[in-house]
């Protein structure tokens, strides 16, 4: 997962510093300071969602996702030397919406099957933040920083777009392998929708990949920084960062 060291807008910093109890609600209504927060969260992953990978879509398929439970609109646990984590920057996470995009907002089919249709009778599909909620993270997620490297934990199958734990990575990084497969449990990210994007993604990566290995075999490094790479703006034009690096870096 790649997550970049993005400065904290001075929006917030002034939000914060006036306001340090204030709630998400109480930040969401200054439209200044949640608009700087929202651009600059986006590319603290380069514009994918820190859980799945996707791309992010801002506006349609894109919200703030707290790792650590900003307690609902009710700060009053917070105390002295506790951080408010409601506005908390360095708990401020791209996201995307789990499924539960408005069908409304797209008019492609692709749109249609990979980023809506899940909600509350369809729970089989809701990922990411919209299953997560407001869980407790010890034993159940892996703190995004420990999942910010070129290695991934998990194992991806082109075939049919499934994930595993790759338990040889998470030695080398210093995840427990339990921790791990918890966290794809509780993030659905093995669901049957994220197995069918990542399997179309996957089909198209090895196409291209297969025709370098044929006709280009010298420029494979420079071909895997192509569909890493960042752009101008610091967006990633290619989702899950980790599938391809675990493929082929």
């Amino acid at each position: 997962m790649p997550l970049y060291n993005v400065d904290e807008p001075r929006e917030l910093i002034d939000f914060t510093s006036e306001t340090p109890l204030a709630t998400w609600n109480e930040l969401k209504a200054n439209s200044d300071v949640n608009s700087s927060v929202k651009r600059a969260a986006f590319i603290k992953t380069g514009g994918l969602c820190i859980y799945c990978e996707h791309k992010l879509i801002p506006k349609l398929d894109y919200q703030i996702e707290h790792f650590h439970p900003k307690l609902g609109n009710d700060n009053s646990e917070f105390g002295d030397g506790v951080p408010n984590r409601a506005i908390e920057w360095l708990n401020l996470f791209p996201g995307c919406l789990g499924g539960t995009a408005r069908k409304t907002d797209f008019t492609s089919e692709v749109d249609h099957a990979e980023r809506t249709g899940a909600n509350g009778k369809n729970k089989s599909a809701l990922t990411c933040g919209q299953r997560k909620k407001d869980k407790p993270v010890e034993n159940n997620f892996i703190p995004p920083e420990l999942l910010s490297n070129d290695r991934s934990i998990f194992k991806f199958n082109g075939s049919d777009g499934s994930i595993s734990v790759d338990e040889q990575a998470c030695g080398a990084l210093g995840v427990g392998i339990r921790l791990a497969n918890k966290h794809s449990q509780e993030l659905n990210l093995d669901s049957k929708r994220l197995r069918g994007i990542r399997e179309k993604f996957s089909s198209i990566l090895e196409s291209e990949f297969n025709k370098a290995f044929k006709f280009a075999p010298d420029d494979i490094e420079g071909l895997i920084n192509e569909w890493l790479a960042l752009d101008e703006h610091g967006i990633h034009q290619h989702p899950f960062y980790s599938l391809i690096v675990s493929k082929y870096k």
